[in-house]
């Protein structure tokens, strides 16, 4: 199946779908012959879901990686350079260097982001269309009305979060709703394309934030389990509540986010049993399959919601590339100490399938990015690379809910939520207490410290903290050493993930890339740094689009894209490119 797109990069609708796999969906594939039944319906909003991964691109483009061509600092020393590895692709280097991305091959890129993520919406509404289409012409019994009231929750909260993420990652962060009407939006698309050349304003950051909005909340007056065959493969009610307490942290309306996060947590801080990962299920799982199997299943408490995408984010961080999460960005996270645990990595990360990329100075992986490989010819060895998106977790809801108590200025519950999150990661598949230590206020105040050099990598920043947010302070002293502990924490749940890109936007962390070796000289041979309000924390949008007429996220490129294609290369296998499996 090839796609073929509208104008702006806005895919075609429903009927151009990706097919889904039947490994990870609780449904047949849809053909899209003929939508005439509530069922046909609850059966196409299945493929509701995007098949992308944006976390490749989002680290690339956050403090996570580092290029591994630059100087960098071992032992506080500025004297370790491996300057012969190559990028894994160009994406790469134009994604670190915080430049609009040329390049469309391969699944992991801003085009194929854009392009997926409004294939997932095109498909919600068609599926809203037909239901509309059902409700007039026929006469529905009460379960079937039922059903079509469940399948409308789906749609809504569907079509919010995938415009969620695609004004994260391709506008700036929302401040409020003031200063983000002078911010581009994204197109907020409802209703399916009728024609080839459809025109489509972006609106503003704050436009795009109430239609989500508004969708979020008809979602939730109508999700309802029970009529979901694998409840986590979809919008289930403590998934929708996890999704609503993420975007009112994101607006910064934080009563809402602690109402959310305590109808799938409970309401007491702290008080969170049998409801976060059980790192214990990871002893014994020698091999890689098996960690991976532990980190996605469907049975955890912790997984809220799974999305399988096609992605091979993995093999960009496993290979010894230029680019990885290694020196500052390990320090700061997978290898380097924290409040409570005394060495230099945690021991359940270590024990849940942390690998090493070819020797130890080329970076580190965690399994939660783990692939699982379909196979679809034995002879070539070729098949799909997978990565199933643990998109909310409780473990990160937790967490999300411990900001809010910050941000209220509420330290003891805030400490009750991250010493639930720490106690819990402490018990590891292997008794490691000798290395542990209890988190009281008293350590966070001491490792946070600005004078403590093994916290370095976890200090950051947050003088710009009011200017994305309207009347907000993070105080120097105690709230100040709590917001670190939350970030340092919030860094290590989300590895992976690109939710620290987010997160680095939203609160205007400035940062910097330090680029090449320069001659002579153990210095970069350039720094991109990214102030709070740079234009370049919104990603550009495929060029195509802006040819075609669709505002830019930054200041207008050059016209001159010969090194870009104009159509996205796929295969005849339901449009995803065929890798190989030892690639």
């Amino acid at each position: 199946m090839k796609i073929n797109k509208y104008v702006l990069g806005l895919v075609a609708g429903a009927s151009l779908l990706t097919v889904s796999c039947s490994d990870f969906l609780d449904t047949a594939p849809d053909t899209r012959t003929e939508i005439n039944t509530v069922e046909s319906v609850r059966q196409l909003l299945a493929t509701a879901y995007t098949q992308f991964n944006y976390g490749l691109i989002a680290e690339l483009s956050s403090d996570n990686v580092v290029d591994n061509n630059a100087p960098h600092v071992s032992n506080m020393t500025k004297n370790t350079v491996y300057y012969t590895l190559n990028a894994a692709d160009r994406m790469s280097d134009e994604l670190f260097a915080f430049e609009p991305v040329v390049t469309n091959s391969g699944n992991d890129t801003p085009n194929n982001i854009w392009m997926g993520f409004y294939n997932a919406i095109a498909t919600v509404n068609h599926a809203l269309e037909n239901l509309d289409r059902i409700e007039t012409e026929q006469t529905l019994s009460a379960s079937d009305r039922a059903l079509a009231s469940a399948c409308r929750g789906e749609a809504y909260l569907s079509r919010a979060y995938h415009h969620f993420i695609l004004v994260n990652m391709f506008s700036q962060a929302y401040r409020s709703d003031e200063l983000s009407m002078s911010d581009v939006g994204i197109p907020y698309v409802t209703v399916p394309e009728k024609d080839l050349l459809q025109h489509y304003d972006r609106g503003t950051v704050t436009e795009t934030y109430r239609m989500i909005e508004q969708d979020l909340q008809e979602g939730l007056k109508r999700v309802n389990d029970s009529y979901y065959q694998v409840p986590k493969y979809h919008f289930n009610r403590n998934a929708a509540y996890a999704f609503a307490a993420r975007f009112y942290l994101f607006k910064h309306e934080y009563d809402s986010v602690i109402k959310y996060a305590n109808l799938v947590l409970g309401d007491t801080p702290g008080e969170v049993s049998g409801l976060l990962r059980d790192y214990t299920q990871f002893k014994d799982r020698n091999l890689v399959d098996d960690a991976i199997n532990v980190w996605i299943d469907n049975d955890s408490p912790a997984n809220l919601l799974l999305m399988p995408t096609y992605s091979a984010a993995m093999r960009y961080f496993r290979s010894g590339y230029r680019y990885a999460l290694n020196h500052e960005a390990a320090a700061g996270s997978l290898n380097g100490f924290g409040p409570s645990w005394l060495l230099n990595i945690h021991p359940t990360f270590m024990g849940a399938g942390l690998l090493v990329n070819g020797i130890q100075d080329y970076g580190l992986m965690s399994l939660k990015l783990g692939e699982k490989f379909r196979i679809m010819n034995k002879v070539a060895n070729t098949g799909y690379a997978i990565i199933v998106r643990m998109e909310f977790t409780t473990d990160l809801l937790l967490l999300e809910r411990a900001e809010a108590y910050i941000m209220k200025f509420d330290l003891a519950s805030a400490l009750a939520d991250l010493h639930a999150w720490d106690q819990n990661l402490q018990n590891g598949p292997v008794d490691n207490s000798a290395y542990f230590v209890e988190l009281t206020n008293e350590a966070i105040l001491s490792f946070y410290a600005s004078d403590n050099e093994n916290a370095a990598s976890s200090l950051l920043d947050y003088s710009h903290v009011p200017d994305m947010i309207p009347g907000q302070v993070i105080y120097s002293g105690d709230m100040e050493a709590y917001m670190n502990c939350l970030m340092h924490f919030r860094r290590l749940e989300t590895i992976h993930t690109g939710m620290r890109f987010f997160d680095l936007k939203r609160l205007g962390i400035e940062y910097s890339h330090e680029i090449g070796k320069a001659q002579g000289v153990m210095e970069p041979e350039r720094v991109e740094f990214l102030s709070w309000n740079d234009p370049r924390r919104a990603l550009e949008v495929p060029q195509e689009s802006i040819i075609m007429g669709l505002e830019p996220s930054r200041q207008a490129p050059s016209t001159d894209v010969s090194s870009s294609s104009s159509v996205v290369k796929m295969d005849d296998l339901e449009g995803i490119e065929v890798v190989d499996k030892n690639k």
